[in-house]
């Protein structure tokens, strides 16, 4: 009788975990979207630091505010140095499962995290030419992202999580940007932040980092849109 619960249990641990095994990368796609889903907007305070090859930046806080679809905002009395607008575009572009091709790459760690890779191919053309996302699955949520885009070569990202990752929104964002492609925005040469330095001789070679930190996360409390207008 002993043998027969012990055989009993392996053959169900094997079920499960060739359950597990079978998720296709879309359904992994899927149980992130179902996270950032639930977040109609949201405000919170941001802080950004900076670590650009030419560009001396001071870091800079300021309140941030997302809005569904693609609207986003940060209010700041410096200057808006991001890679795009909206940080959340690798979510936003994984919501329509139909717009890309989703093929598995493997496993890899990252910190304490087994991660699941994905690899995104669009259907169309479009700015994006493959995305490569690190997902942890038990989580269903985005440890790392790489963009290989037309306009901005190649951009990394990483999140880190903490209360909020029911709601796939992070504490901590890291990009990372290949300065030889990224294009600097005209408002760093206009130089709004009178600490803010850009050195004209500088190479553009190189990677640099932004960093994100967020905090105080107020979520879907009907924010209006005029919240979005430019001033």
């Amino acid at each position: 009788m002993k043998k027969i619960s012990i055989l009993f249990l392996f053959a169900s641990l094997l079920f499960c975990a060739e359950k597990a095994a079978a998720q296709s990368p879309k359904e992994m796609i899927a149980k992130v979207n179902q996270h950032f889903a639930k977040v109609r907007d949201y405000a919170a305070d941001i802080a950004m630091n900076f670590q650009i090859p030419g560009v001396n930046i001071e870091a800079i806080s300021g309140k941030v505010f997302y809005k569904v679809p693609d609207k986003f905002r940060v209010r700041t009395k410096g200057i808006i140095f991001l890679p795009k607008q909206n940080p959340y575009y690798a979510l936003a572009m994984l919501k329509d499962t139909n717009a890309y091709t989703a093929v598995p790459g493997g496993t890899e760690k990252i910190g304490s995290v087994t991660c699941t890779i994905v690899n995104v191919i669009p259907n169309k053309d479009d700015d994006l030419i493959l995305g490569k996302f690190w997902i942890d699955d038990a989580r269903g949520l985005v440890i790392k992202s790489q963009l290989t885009t037309k306009s901005n070569g190649t951009i990394i990202v990483e999140n880190q999580f903490g209360k909020m990752q029911q709601y796939a929104l992070p504490d901590k964002m890291v990009f990372t940007v290949d300065m030889a492609k990224f294009k600097v925005p005209k408002a760093v040469a206009v130089d709004l932040n009178s600490k803010s330095k850009v050195d004209k001789n500088a190479s553009g070679k190189g990677t640099g980092t932004i960093t994100l930190q967020f905090s105080n996360y107020a979520i879907n409390k009907q924010l209006k849109d005029a919240v979005f207008t430019q001033d």
